[in-house]
């Protein structure tokens, strides 16, 4: 318990999430949901608090690691930033799915456009996003070079 009072105490994204996942027990309780959809809903809000929960063990592991900046770092914490992320948008998607449902009448199929929409939106906007900061860092002639990732862990490639 005391490192989850300590996350608690100390992360404001957890907390956030904390509060959010409340907010949506408090309303399934309040919505006509079949059991199957209230543990749709346990699942997705559970598993964004446990990957919080990793992603905060992951940035002070790594921050004890190295304090300096280092390039592995950046990219483990942005990775670990990423997958809670990704779990929050599968939340939406779920929430959307059972509220969307119950509140609005929706037919299961606006649920999955909305999936197809996600799964669309987010990778294409991280592509977009990865190629214009490769042509700002070009044109103002950087040199940091990019990370790939081998057997052997992250190395620099020029």
């Amino acid at each position: 318990m005391e490192g989850l009072d300590e996350a608690i105490r100390s992360q404001r994204n957890l907390r956030v999430h904390f509060v959010i996942a409340l907010i949506v027990m408090v309303v399934s309780y309040f919505m006509e949901i079949s059991s199957g959809e209230f543990l749709w809903l346990s699942f997705a809000v559970f598993s964004v608090i446990g990957m919080e929960l990793i992603n905060s063990l992951v940035e002070a592991l790594m921050d004890a690691y190295k304090r300096d900046y280092d390039p592995v770092v950046k990219f483990v914490k942005d990775v670990a930033a990423g997958i809670v992320l990704w779990y929050s948008l599968f939340a939406v998607v779920v929430g959307l799915v059972v509220f969307g449902k119950s509140m609005f009448h929706w037919d299961f199929n606006v649920a999955r456009i909305l999936a197809i929409i996600y799964l669309v939106i987010f990778p294409t906007v991280s592509i977009i996003r990865r190629i214009v900061s490769s042509v700002k860092s070009k044109s103002k002639g950087s040199n940091r070079g990019r990370l790939g990732i081998h057997e052997n862990g992250l190395k620099r490639h020029n």
